[in-house]
C-alpha cells in the first residue's frame, strides 16, 4: 500500500473505532445543550478570517463546511468523480500519478468527502461526516498503537465552528516516517468532522502550521 492510501486507511480505521466507542459511552457524553458549537445558521462572517497567502478555501460538502488548504494541493470531491468531466481528469492523474489503477483509488477514497495531495504526496482528507460524540484520545488511541503510530500526543482547541480534539503522531511508512495530525472536530451538534493531515515532506512543524491554519478558517456552509 502506498504511503498516502495507508494514511487514508489509517484514518478510516481510527474513525470506525471512534464511531464504536462513542455509541457504548454516549450516555457519558455531554447533551448538546452542554456545549459552545456554533450552530449552522449561526453568523460567522464577522468571526472567520480570510485565508493566509498560500492557502486555498475549499468546500467539503457531505461535512456541510468551507475549510482552507494549501493552494498546492489537487483536491478531489470523490462523490463528483463519475459526473464532473473536470473531477474525472483530476481523478485520473491523481491514480496515475500514485502508480494505481482507477478502480483501485476509487475503492480507497470511498469513505472520503474530500482528498487533497501535491507532487511530494503529502495530502489531506476529510471524511464522509460521523455523529457527534464528544471525542477523546482514549477512543482513537489504541487503533493507532496498533497500526504502528508512535509518539502519540493530544490537546483540545477550538474553530469557529466549536470543540477540536488534535491528535499528532509519527506513522511508519516506509523508508520514511508520516507525520499525522488527525482533527476531530465538533462542526454541530449533530456532527463530527474528522480531518488528517499527512506530511511526507511536510515536517511536524509544517503538519501543525496547517492544522492551525485549517482550523482558524473552518465554517459552516
Amino acid at each position: 500500500m502506498t504511503r498516502p492510501l495507508k494514511a487514508i486507511a489509517v484514518t478510516a480505521v481510527a474513525a470506525a473505532l471512534l464511531l464504536t466507542a462513542g455509541c457504548a459511552s454516549s450516555e457519558d457524553e455531554p447533551t448538546p445543550s452542554s456545549t459552545t458549537a456554533v450552530t449552522s445558521d449561526a453568523p460567522l462572517a464577522s468571526t472567520v478570517p480570510p485565508p493566509p497567502a498560500g492557502y486555498t478555501v475549499v468546500t467539503a460538502a457531505a461535512n456541510k463546511i468551507q475549510v482552507p488548504l494549501p493552494s498546492d494541493l489537487q483536491v478531489l470531491d470523490p462523490s463528483q468523480m463519475d459526473i464532473n468531466p473536470d473531477s474525472q481528469q483530476t481523478f485520473a492523474a491523481m491514480a496515475q500519478e500514485l502508480g494505481m489503477t482507477a478502480d483501485d483509488l476509487k475503492q480507497q477514497i470511498s469513505t472520503l468527502d474530500l482528498y487533497a495531495i501535491d507532487t511530494d504526496t503529502n495530502n489531506i482528507n476529510i471524511l464522509q461526516p460521523l455523529p457527534a460524540i464528544g471525542t477523546k484520545l482514549a477512543d482513537v488511541q489504541p487503533t493507532l498503537v496498533d497500526i504502528g503510530a508512535s509518539d502519540i500526543s493530544s490537546n483540545e482547541a477550538t474553530c469557529p465552528t466549536g470543540p477540536v480534539l488534535v491528535v499528532t503522531y509519527t506513522l511508519a511508512g516506509g523508508d520514511v516516517p508520516m507525520n499525522q495530525t488527525q482533527l476531530y472536530a465538533q462542526t454541530d451538534t449533530m456532527t463530527t468532522t474528522v480531518i488528517t493531515i499527512t506530511g511526507v515532506t511536510w515536517t511536524p512543524d509544517q503538519v501543525a502550521q496547517i492544522a492551525a491554519t485549517m482550523l482558524a478558517g473552518l465554517q459552516h456552509v
